[in-house]
């Protein structure tokens, strides 16, 4: 019980922004503690029944159900929910940013004094200058929109090359980590082996680990390709994208050889077919 309410623990602390960093771990127990205060005061200074319950009892009630290690415990068994890789999804529910801006208007509006009005708004920029983050930091968290879209457009033609007709079954295809964030943004029609929150949590899959895990050799990076067609092939990837070689990372051989067609090569990646894989979704759809 306690190891569970220790991993819950961690994954809300990560919500709010702490991923290992002494610093950023600060900022989320600050965070989290604000978040708790302010959903607390709004339960004891709001008369609204309805805006209580929304902004002050429902977060509270949210936290500590997720910390609550029986609620993971069956939050495991419900079928498709991934054996609970999920679960931090349902801390999606909290008004977190609400709360504490709800919270803060309150406050405000209970001080008479204009002087301590002002002073107290002032106070309140200031933790949210030193508890956030400057995301506006070109090349960490923002870059120049290369479409509407505001995704990568090797991601767009990509998809546009391999995504299944309107009559067609959604295909899954294996994308290099640097793509993946992307491209269910983009068509959900296409499905991929592993996700976002597989690179998040380092989670073990076959085809995310190969693309991964490369060997070493003189400085560059090598990609084990006949490692990653066998996992790929295992998870029934119909196409197989891989980065073009660099001076820093480069393919074992040609994919090619190991029995897959080139489709095209879009900016710097390189979409092949894989044939095997046609055949076996084929023969399964034949068999039932």
């Amino acid at each position: 019980m306690y190891g569970i309410f220790v991993q819950c623990f961690v994954e809300l602390k990560e919500y709010f922004g702490g991923h290992g960093v002494p610093v950023d771990d600060f900022k989320a127990m600050l965070m989290i503690v604000l978040f708790l205060a302010a959903a607390v005061f709004i339960i004891v200074s709001e008369h609204d029944l309805s805006k209580k319950a929304l902004f002050g009892i429902w977060p509270v009630v949210m936290v500590v159900a997720f910390l609550f290690p029986v609620t993971k415990m069956i939050f495991v068994k419900v079928p498709g929910f991934d054996e609970g890789r999920e679960y931090y999804r349902l801390l999606w529910l909290i008004p977190q940013y609400i709360v504490l801006a709800y919270a803060a208007c309150l406050i405000l509006n209970k001080i008479k004094r204009d002087a301590v009005k002002r002073a107290t708004f002032v106070i309140m920029l200031l933790v949210i200058v030193f508890t956030g983050k400057y995301v506006y930091t070109e090349g960490v968290y923002m870059k120049k929109a290369e479409n509407l879209y505001h995704i990568p457009q090797d991601v767009i033609d990509i998809c546009e090359l391999v995504a299944p007709e309107d009559e067609e079954e959604r295909i899954t295809v294996a994308f290099p980590e640097e793509l993946t964030w992307f491209v269910r943004q983009y068509d959900s029609n296409i499905l991929m082996p592993y996700g976002a929150d597989f690179i998040e949590e380092d989670y073990l899959d076959p085809v995310y680990y190969a693309y991964k895990n490369v060997d070493e050799i003189n400085g560059v990076g090598v990609l084990n390709s006949d490692q990653l067609i066998e996992a790929t092939r295992f998870a029934e990837c119909v196409y197989v994208v891989v980065p073009e070689d660099t001076k820093t990372r480069k393919v074992s051989k040609d994919l090619g050889t190991l029995g897959l067609k080139l489709v095209d090569k879009v900016g710097r990646f390189y979409v092949y077919k894989d044939p095997v894989v046609i055949k076996k979704i084929q023969e399964e759809e034949a068999n039932g």
